[in-house]
């Protein structure tokens, strides 16, 4: 991990030029300038404006972005400039409110009023696609030659096929994006951990190598290049499987028909640059502050690349795909309210109106709003039935609710619609989850079985471990393939886990599984599962308060996204400790975090008759020649 911070602290630096001060997003509002007196935003700003019940009252930009209110961003950037604050973000943001209302002389003066003018770095980001729209595309080609020189490829390469995009030149367009096609590693990605430097830097840049294979496909597309585009989505198929925009635009082209998405124009065309510096961004100053905060980013890991995000699906409406991306950017936040408001800039006719639903519903089930997520998934299954991915959506959805028949039959529906044997092996193990959440671990051995054969994926085989681990004849064939998973990475923190609490779930695995959770431990104590995991041979060695120490250290870690089995232990500890009442109320938190149906009906008799089994012996803990145990809370 160390060589993949030095490299991403490289890459940082490179992107000066983009910078605009992401320490904006925490600035207080300054009262400079009476709202009276400053200019109205464009329609399309106050557009996104939310509802007039709702507390527009932010008390930083970024809570403005959390809530997708883009017209609260760029008024506030009007008031600070009225009030002197010559930040680069701020004439940033006032020139893409210019341009989306197409008033471009007063786009071109917030450039020129920019810090450093219009040749300084605000400008060299920008000038080029406000030349396109006043119509002049070659002198657009030449400010960026001049402008973003210093930024690494692919970057200028993709700024001139926009241009030419933009301009309807498509044969320009069209022999740029070649060339930078012919530079992509276009190798599929490995599948789980990266597990070298090039492996993390190329899972980085793989949002813009989608972005300009699918450019490249469309260009050739609207050319009549048949053969080019074909293999262009062949290209995009591996990084972007089932993705419905590309199913659609294969089966136009099989057609002789042009793509699903207008032809960009200068408005359009910026859209798409904003959304490869949002990209850019979120592995620059994104992932660092990921890197930083190892316990979690609270809020937007980077404001800047959210803020040209939703500024790009602003210009370019038909961008869904990159309209998805900013409302999970937003749900990952926990910003539920501007993440739907997002969410509903996509109709239902559209390509991605399914996953739109399937986004709703993964909402509403974070609010705990069942009914809403149910109903939200049955409009998913009605919008993009005919698509497998979409009805094994739908049944996750359903199977969280605890409509278990609804989820096995959705699955079920998905199975008889897979085309390849990769996808009937995806199916078949998210069916087997369906029936292990739903308490019928034979089905589910069944599934996951039958979808071994087929294919041994990561994921695949992490979803056997979780099948066979409690089952009581299959846990030493989930032990098996736990070990099989570690022997091929022992520096993942994953797969060691998989296999420690796998081992931990009987007698006579559970010194190796201890001595090996420690040894997670070790290099991941920010990790909640790993720490529960630790916690919980702790306390079947009998060693509760070092148990209670490192449970409660991974409740907290997971307090976002509360986790019912972490819960569960810890209310098995308190009753230990003879903490009836903090006991009970962990096990009630448990029930509401979703458990499974075996530990719902645990959950549900440790409520009513407490813990009827006898505390676990206290035993000599194993040596470990490791950092002595925790014994309290502070030292975890």
């Amino acid at each position: 991990m160390m060589r993949f911070r030095a490299a991403l602290l490289a890459t940082a630096l490179s992107a000066g030029a983009m910078s605009v001060a992401p320490a904006w997003a925490a600035s207080e509002p300054s009262a400079a300038a009476p709202a009276a007196a400053l200019e109205e935003n464009s329609a399309l700003v106050r557009a996104t404006a939310p509802p007039a019940s709702a507390d527009r009252d932010y008390a930083q930009p970024m809570d403005a972005l959390l809530a997708a209110d883009l017209d609260s961003v760029v008024t506030s950037a009007r008031r600070e400039r009225a009030g002197g604050d010559d930040s680069p973000v701020w004439s940033a943001v006032i020139f893409l409110d210019e341009l989306a209302a197409d008033d471009l002389p007063g786009a071109r003066a917030a450039l020129q009023s920019a810090p450093d003018g219009i040749n300084g770095g605000v400008g060299d980001m920008y000038e080029p696609f406000l030349l396109l729209a006043e119509g002049q595309p070659d002198r657009a080609i030449e400010r960026i030659d001049h402008g973003l020189a210093n930024l690494p490829e692919p970057m200028p390469g993709a700024a001139r096929a926009l241009i030419y995009e933009g301009a309807g030149r498509l044969q320009e367009a069209a022999a740029i994006y070649a060339q930078l096609v012919s530079t992509l590693d276009t190798t599929p990605l490995p599948e789980g951990e990266p597990q070298s430097e090039e492996d993390f830097m190329r899972a980085l840049a793989v949002t813009r190598t989608v972005q300009i294979l699918y450019r490249a496909a469309l260009v050739n597309q609207r050319l009549g290049a048949t053969d080019e585009a074909a293999r262009l989505y062949e290209l995009v198929e591996p990084f972007a499987p089932n993705s419905a925009d590309v199913l659609e635009n294969r089966a136009r082209l099989a057609r002789g028909e042009p793509p699903l998405e207008p032809p960009l124009d200068a408005k359009r065309a910026l859209g798409r640059w904003l959304f490869l510096l949002s990209d850019y961004l979120t592995n620059t100053e994104g992932v660092l502050a990921i890197l930083a905060n190892p316990e979690g980013v609270d809020g937007l890991a980077s404001p800047t690349s959210s803020m040209f995000l939703q500024f790009g699906i602003l210009l370019d409406p038909a961008a869904q795909d990159w309209t998805l991306a900013a409302a999970n950017q937003l749900l990952d936040a926990r910003a539920y309210d501007g993440a739907l408001r997002v969410l509903d800039r996509i109709p239902d006719s559209a390509v991605f109106a399914a996953e739109a639903q399937l986004s709703r519903a993964n909402i509403f089930l974070k609010q705990r709003e069942d009914a809403q997520a149910n109903a939200a998934a049955e409009d998913a299954e009605r919008l993009g039935g005919s698509r497998w991915t979409v009805l094994s959506g739908a049944g996750d959805v359903f199977r969280a609710t605890g409509r278990d028949r609804a989820a096995i039959t959705a699955h079920t529906r998905a199975l008889e619609l897979v085309s390849t044997p990769e996808d009937r092996a995806k199916a078949l193990s998210y069916r087997a989850y369906a029936h292990y959440f739903a308490g019928r671990p034979d089905a589910a051995v069944n599934d996951i079985r039958q979808a071994l054969q087929i294919e041994r994926t990561d994921d695949i085989r992490y979803m056997a471990v979780t099948v066979m681990m409690e089952h009581p004849d299959q846990w030493r064939d989930g032990i098996s393939i736990a070990r099989e998973m570690f022997a091929e990475r022992p520096d993942s923190g994953a797969r060691l886990n998989s296999l420690g609490y796998s081992l931990i779930q009987r007698p006579e695995g559970l010194e190796e599984g201890y001595r090996l959770l420690w040894r997670g431990f070790s290099y991941r104590s920010f990790d909640y599962a790993v720490i529960d995991s630790l916690g919980w041979a702790y306390y079947l060695y009998g060693h509760i308060p070092e148990a209670r120490a490192l449970i409660e250290r991974a409740n907290e870690l997971s307090a976002d996204d509360p986790n019912p089995e972490v819960l569960d232990h810890l209310g098995d500890i308190y009753w230990r400790l003879d903490m009836r009442t903090e006991a009970r109320d962990a096990w009630r938190q448990a029930l509401e975090a979703r458990p499974d149906a075996r530990r719902r009906e645990a959950l549900e008799g440790k409520i009513r008759r407490g813990l009827r089994t006898p505390a676990p012996v206290q035993r000599e803990l194993p040596r470990v020649n490791l950092p002595e145990a925790p014994s309290t809370r502070e030292e975890t």
